[in-house]
């Protein structure tokens, strides 16, 4: 659906100003958008999958770990595949009012795409380099966009998500090295021609609410605190935007439609994006990607494609 289009549909939940605010910066903050009622049982949820990963010698499918774990003390990176692991967790991605900031944003037709649980440690908790979404999962058009949901307080020295203010109108930038090995990571020279005022760091209460779109440069730090940063990830796109490639996390609700009605087109928007590597045969995370190249097959570059 293009902007015109979005626009010419009242908001339901969030009001004009911060619809252009979105399509202007590249992101929104909602802070403590989500009553403590609802995060206890989110919490919870989290604490099980948490203590399940005392179980496990190694990352799996569906669980990310650092390298440092153990069972005595599990340091879990990321959680996929959400929505099929344990049943609190669909509501907040179907029956919340985030499916609904979706559609302001997207328009009113939106489709699931996945959910996730970011666990950044205490006491070095992994850092994210710096990346921009659609590389991961080039669509018809931009319209896909990732919230963040804090489970717990997140302050400045937690490893909060940072992100570049406007980026999103900027290039897509390669995802690959030099030597067109994928890093999932901007290069260094790229990012030096981003933004001349820096980054911003997004913090608040338990409860807050973030959006990004999916072209807004961002990532994070490590979390040096003694608090744990646990966080929701949650992906959406206009259910007129069509993948080119495989969907890393295939939850059994991938792709599900949340809001509205099919559509029954696809809408294509001028791209210039890297292809990424071929996520069919199983994907790992983000962090086992940035965090070091030489151990691990080296996954070369496609060709980019004009979309």
């Amino acid at each position: 659906m293009k902007l015109e289009e979005i626009f010419a549909n009242a908001p339901t939940v969030i009001d004009q100003a911060q619809r252009e605010h979105y399509y202007d910066q590249g992101y929104l903050v909602f802070p403590s958008l989500i009553d403590t009622e609802t995060l206890v049982p989110l919490r919870a949820a989290a604490d099980r999958i948490v203590e399940k990963t005392r179980e496990l010698t190694e990352s799996s499918r569906e669980i990310d770990l650092e390298n440092d774990h153990t069972a005595e003390n599990p340091r879990l990176r990321r959680a996929a595949y959400l929505d099929d692991l344990d049943f609190e967790f669909w509501g907040i991605c179907a029956d919340s009012v985030i499916p609904d900031i979706a559609a302001d944003l997207l328009g009113p037709n939106v489709r699931f795409r996945e959910i996730m649980l970011n666990f950044k440690w205490a006491g070095g908790g992994a850092e994210v380099k710096w990346h921009q979404d659609l590389v991961f999962y080039p669509h018809t058009h931009s319209g896909t966009m990732q919230f963040l949901l804090f489970l717990e307080d997140v302050a400045a020295e937690q490893g909060p998500l940072e992100l570049y203010p406007g980026s999103h109108l900027g290039p897509i930038f390669e995802h690959y090295d030099e030597r067109g090995e994928w890093t999932g990571a901007v290069r260094e020279n790229d990012l030096a021609s981003v933004g001349s005022d820096g980054p911003i760091a997004v913090t608040g209460p338990a409860g807050t609410v973030s959006v990004h779109h999916s072209r807004t440069i961002h990532g994070s730090r490590q979390n040096k605190s003694s608090q744990g940063r646990p966080v929701l990830v949650l992906t959406y796109s206009a259910a007129d935007a069509i993948p080119y490639t495989a969907p890393a996390y295939p939850s059994s609700r991938y792709g599900v439609l949340v809001r509205g009605e099919e559509p029954g087109y696809a809408h294509h928007e001028e791209l210039h994006v890297p292809m990424p590597p071929d996520w069919s045969d199983g994907y790992t995370s983000i962090f086992a990607h940035q965090e070091d190249q030489g151990h691990q097959e080296p996954q070369k570059k496609k060709h980019s494609a004009g979309l």
